[in-house]
């Protein structure tokens, strides 16, 4: 692949839904599938990852997960995807140590009774468990992780190849305090997926859980001058009625921001992809 191609798979928050009034946007929580040159990653493990093409394209494939934080809605498919009771496939996971607990007991501790009857140790997939350093490459991409503010932390991924980045900051309440940060971080990115779960009635009441209002949310992507920005992280109780109303007002006034969907597609093409090796004549 001479290029870098984003999926949304679910872009809800705290909690799946499901009915006519979400079906436009989806009602699977977060997780993004991101794959640029051989390599395929996703970020967050919730809902979304149940895709149904997913397992096919990943049969017997390499691929890393990079996981924001443990809450349940981020991580709560991993216990039920197929790639990773596949002896054949090799994964690697990155999930910040938090509250003296490593990414392995993290996800132990959803795959336990009483919550889960299957055990980590019935995976037959070869997985790597690893804390998340500040930078670390997955082949040839270059990640880079910052915490953001959100209860029990939450960590936003840079992901960046041959020129291109991509901001994953989902789970994140960003405040002017916390604004010149996470702009060095994301400054200039050309995919921003941010979260704005709140309205700014809602905020009022929800302010301190770990989430933006749409409002903040837009004034970070402009302060960070993304080229593109979809917002994520929809709360449950918003309709696709009421997201279509809030963005097309907000459209109004940025074109290059607007609401993600279950489904959306990124991508971008190297503009100058390395020719292929020609072997030498034996």
């Amino acid at each position: 692949m001479n290029g870098v191609r984003v999926r949304l798979l679910g872009v809800r928050g705290s909690m799946p839904v499901h009915g006519g009034s979400c079906a436009l946007f989806g009602g699977e929580t977060s997780c993004v599938l991101y794959q640029a040159g051989d390599e395929t990653v996703i970020l967050d493990a919730g809902t979304g990852l149940m895709w149904e093409e997913l397992p096919q394209k990943l049969s017997g494939a390499r691929f890393t997960m990079l996981l924001t934080h443990a809450h349940v809605d981020h991580i709560v498919a991993f216990p039920m995807f197929s790639p990773l009771f596949n002896p054949k496939c090799e994964c690697d996971v990155y999930l910040r140590t938090r509250e003296g607990r490593t990414a392995l007991e993290q996800l132990e501790t959803l795959m336990a009774p009483p919550l889960w009857p299957v055990r980590t140790n019935a995976l037959r997939a070869c997985i790597r468990f690893h804390d998340v350093p500040q930078t670390f490459p997955v082949g040839g991409i270059r990640v880079e992780s910052m915490e953001v503010p959100h209860p029990g932390g939450s960590t936003a991924y840079k992901l960046s190849w041959r020129g291109a980045s991509v901001v994953y900051a989902t789970d994140a309440e960003l405040d002017k305090e916390d604004l010149p940060a996470f702009c060095r971080f994301a400054q200039g990115c050309d995919l921003m997926l941010l979260d704005a779960q709140y309205t700014q009635e809602e905020y009022r009441t929800t302010r301190g859980f770990g989430h933006m209002p749409i409002r903040q949310a837009v004034e970070v992507a402009l302060r960070c001058q993304a080229r593109q920005t979809l917002l994520v992280h929809h709360a449950p109780a918003h309709t696709d009625a009421q997201l279509l109303e809030w963005e097309q007002e907000l459209q109004k006034h940025h074109p290059d921001i607007r609401f993600g969907r279950a489904g959306d597609e990124w991508a971008w093409e190297d503009p100058s992809p390395q020719e292929p090796t020609k072997e030498e004549p034996r």
